[in-house]
C-alpha cells in the first residue's frame, strides 16, 4: 500500500528526470517545460520552507499513519517557491526533486497550490499568517494526507 503511494510521490517529485526523457524541444532544455516565472509586478508571497510531520495513507479499506511522505522520511521538508512556480524537496537519495505548480488560488493570506505529474495529483494549502499547512496527494486509488507547518524560507 505505502510502496504504491511512495512510488507515485517519487514520480510526482521526479518531474525533472521524466522531462529529460520526453522528445521535442523540452528534452533539449528541461527548464523549457517549466512554467514561466510570475511577472515582476505580481505580488507573490516569499518562498516558504515547509515541514510535514504527520502523514496518513488512505484507501477504500481505511487509513493508516505512515512514517514517510512518499519515500521521504519524516519530518519531510518541502520548499515552495511562488515566483518560480515550483515545489522542491530532497529525497532519501539526497537528490533534488522538483514539481511545477500548475495553479495558485489566493484569498487574503491563504493559498491553495496544485499540480499533477505522471497520473499523480497534489494540492497544498498554506497561509502567510499562520504556520499550518496541508498536503494532499492522490494516485493509484490511494490518498495521502500530510500535515505540518511552513515559515518564510531563509
Amino acid at each position: 500500500m505505502l510502496k504504491t503511494t511512495a512510488t507515485a510521490f517519487c514520480l510526482m517529485l521526479g518531474l525533472a528526470s521524466a522531462q529529460a526523457q520526453d522528445a521535442g524541444p523540452a528534452a533539449a532544455n528541461p527548464s523549457a517545460a517549466m512554467p514561466e516565472p510570475a511577472p515582476a509586478d505580481e505580488t507573490l508571497p516569499p518562498p516558504l520552507a515547509c515541514t510535514f510531520d504527520k502523514v496518513f495513507v488512505c484507501e477504500a479499506k481505511g487509513c493508516a499513519p505512515s512514517a514517510e511522505l512518499g519515500t521521504i522520511d519524516l519530518p519531510a521538508k518541502i520548499l515552495i517557491h511562488f515566483g518560480e512556480q515550483i515545489i522542491a524537496s530532497t529525497g532519501d537519495d539526497k537528490l533534488p526533486h522538483i514539481s511545477s505548480i500548475q495553479s495558485v488560488i489566493g484569498d487574503g493570506d491563504s493559498y491553495v497550490l496544485d499540480g499533477n505529474d505522471n497520473m499523480t495529483a497534489w494540492a497544498i494549502q498554506v497561509s502567510t499568517s499562520k504556520p499550518d499547512a496541508t498536503l494532499m496527494i492522490v494516485a493509484g486509488g490511494k490518498a495521502l494526507s500530510a500535515f505540518g507547518s511552513c515559515k518564510p524560507a531563509s
